[in-house]
């Protein structure tokens, strides 16, 4: 993408592409999130935002729009602390933005759950996000907008490790997958890949068996080695797009939450929650252990470390720091070192029999 150049438009981080609009909060900059600069609705969007305030056009009676404007105006929001009405204020732009035509008795956890797994590489950012619409909605209630708050029952996203997929996990979960999520999770577990960067993969970077490409959220330039199952796979279904990776309709994906639902539904599967089950009664995981995507980029790295490959060489290819490859492989440095040692550990005596005198 070429230089974009227009008024109060800034790319965040520089490099990444992800272009925001600046306004003023409260004597503060707040950012909202633009459409890409290609997509048909930027234009529109930046002309409503770039609007001075008597010309924008009002929300809907009953929309989350119109209920974001009554919250701002409610005096319990006006008495909040400056710096919590100006995060918040980020939170309520970027509501207003994404659902503000929905009506507010019209929107269901499902559709709170897609946009928040839209934000899973940020889950700090998401939960935040959660917790303002959680905060709007129970508003709405007050009002009798509508009876109940959908947003009460949405969990936080994880904010620690995640954690790799163990074995038999992933092979009950290739053996369920639809065929298109099962080439997701390939994608995933060869690549090493974050998932945003595995729906923009297309078969023109992929030059002699190395897929090569800059990931989007550090700009890092990768060169992937792509293993055998992986072209396998990526034989067994039809090219319908540019990208290895598209919808039911052949499109590319357009979000990062068209597949995480598809993994939260693969993990719902009843095969697979005894897989799960079973993991758990053996003390393999903990009860509440969740898989994602993510995971995914752990295992292709204690992969690439087994095959003997140099923390250098490992974040080379997964587009990571040396000491993150660290972070990421110290479950499978521990199994290396214990598969090395066995010989030695074992050829000796625990107990030591005297000898008779």
């Amino acid at each position: 993408m070429g230089r974009l150049s227009l008024k109060n438009v800034t790319e965040r981080p520089h490099g990444s592409g992800n272009l925001y609009f600046r306004r003023k909060v409260a004597g503060k900059d707040t950012y909202i999130r633009l459409p890409d600069a290609d997509h048909p609705d930027f234009h529109a969007e930046y002309r409503r935002l770039s609007a001075p305030d008597s010309k924008r056009k009002g929300p809907a009676t009953g929309s989350i729009g119109a209920l974001v404007a009554l919250y701002r105006a409610n005096p319990e929001y006006k008495s909040l602390e400056l710096s919590t009405r100006i995060n918040q204020a980020r939170y309520l732009d970027l509501i207003d933005q994404q659902i503000g035509e929905r009506s507010v008795r019209g929107i269901r956890p499902t559709h709170i759950y897609t946009i928040r797994d839209r934000m899973a590489e940020t889950p700090g950012k998401a939960n935040a996000w959660v917790s303002v619409l959680r905060s709007l909605l129970a508003y709405a209630t007050r009002l009798d907008m509508r009876g109940d708050n959908p947003a009460s029952g949405i969990k936080r996203l994880e904010l620690g490790e995640y954690e790799p997929w163990p074995a038999d996990l992933l092979a009950v979960a290739l053996e369920k997958a639809t065929p298109m999520t099962r080439l997701a999770i390939v994608t995933g577990l060869c690549s090493g890949q974050r998932v945003s960067d595995c729906i923009r993969m297309q078969y023109g970077w992929i030059d002699g068996g190395i897929m090569e490409l800059t990931q989007k959220k550090t700009n890092k330039i990768v060169a992937i080695p792509m293993h055998g199952f992986w072209t396998g796979e990526l034989k067994k279904l039809p090219r319908k797009a540019t990208t290895l990776l598209y919808e039911r309709s052949g499109a590319p994906f357009k979000t990062t939450g068209a597949v995480q639902k598809r993994f939260r539904d693969l993990m719902a599967d009843k095969d697979v929650r005894e897989v799960h089950a079973d993991l758990v009664a053996r003390e393999l995981i903990d009860a509440d252990a969740t898989f994602s995507f993510h995971g995914l980029r752990k295992n292709a790295c204690c992969y690439l470390l087994e095959l003997g490959l140099s923390d250098t060489e490992t974040g080379s290819i997964l587009g990571m720091s040396s000491e993150m490859v660290r972070h990421y492989g110290k479950r499978a440095r521990a199994l290396m070192i214990a598969r090395n040692a066995a010989e030695r550990v074992t050829a000796g005596r625990i107990v030591p029999i005297a000898r008779a005198k």
